[in-house]
């Protein structure tokens, strides 16, 4: 999949194309119907597929809050995005759209650019000045050239899957009900960094990773996951938060104990994957009481399944 950051030099020549719009953060199995059903499309017409999405949420320009904040880095979700068979990926600054009408919108952008023959959305995508473009509108404005494609609402054991039920559910530390609506485990990679060196000296080694602010984070605490190292996964105990045992700074931490894991990986990226809470963060009385507590964290780890 190629990703273009504006749209000068768009110069395709093709015949048309199928268009997915959306912000998609998290890719859920919502938005996989989406951009899949985008792909099929173009595949079976001889078509190219494009999704047009924006760098940063349109909604962080109007209410700046946590609502805004994302599931994944943007890199992670054009990555997630290239697997279901899109052909492109315009990654867009809202700045530059924010003042077009939903008319001016389809027209001037959507259709010059991308000759579209099939438009897709989710139920709830709109666009254009005070959101006033939706499945309606772009319904109504099939003479345009354009079939028009919503995908409806999809749910999983009565909840909607949408990224906002999703960062709820992460936030809230519902890691199990995240997944379930991801169709993937919550995860995070980054950059192994050196840390204090203490669980070293209790025992349990870690690795740290840098976990960035305007990602969504769940509740501090202590939690079963697995860690990707060099395309294999291991078991591993995470903790997240600020070790109030020993942390004199209070600055959070994500720490990852890799369990059957004796490798130095300082400065190696990781992948980082929750998969469900054990305990919540609790200051110890000692290093004695921290350590045993990691002893039974661990043993839990080890017999949980992947």
């Amino acid at each position: 999949m190629e990703v273009f950051n504006n749209l000068v030099g768009n110069n395709f020549n093709h015949k048309g194309s199928s268009v997915a719009l959306g912000f998609f953060d998290g890719v859920h199995l919502a938005h996989k119907a989406i951009l899949s059903t985008a792909a099929e499309l173009a595949k079976k017409n001889n078509l190219k597929s494009f999704v047009v999405t924006f760098k940063k949420s349109p909604r962080s320009y109007f209410t700046p809050n946590n609502s805004c904040l994302s599931l994944q880095t943007l890199d992670d979700k054009l990555d997630m995005i290239s697997k279901t068979g899109i052909d492109y990926a315009y990654v867009l600054d809202f700045e530059d759209f924010k003042s077009l009408s939903a008319t001016q919108y389809l027209k001037d952008i959507l259709i010059k650019n991308f000759n579209p023959k099939y438009i897709v959305t989710g139920f709830n995508h709109t666009f254009g000045m005070n959101r006033s473009g939706n499945a309606n509108f772009l319904r109504t404005n099939k003479s345009l050239g354009y079939k028009y494609i919503e995908v409806e609402k999809i749910r999983l054991n009565n909840t909607l899957i949408s990224s906002t039920n999703i960062k709820k559910f992460v936030e809230k530390g519902y890691i199990k009900e995240a997944n379930a609506l991801l169709g993937y485990d919550f995860n995070i990679q980054g950059c192994v960094q050196k840390g204090m060196g203490l669980a070293r000296k209790l025992g349990y080694k870690t690795a740290n990773v840098f976990w960035d602010n305007n990602l969504v984070h769940p509740p501090y605490g202590v939690y079963f996951g697995c860690v990707e190292y060099k395309g294999l996964i291991y078991r591993a105990l995470i903790n997240w938060g600020k070790k109030p045992t020993i942390n004199k700074d209070n600055a959070p931490l994500l720490e990852t104990h890799i369990l059957d894991f004796d490798k130095e990986i300082y400065g190696e990226n990781i992948r980082v994957y929750f998969k469900a809470p054990l305990r919540e963060e609790k200051k110890f009385n000692n290093l004695e009481e921290l350590k045993s507590a990691i002893t039974y964290d661990v043993q839990s780890v080890a017999s949980l399944k992947l």
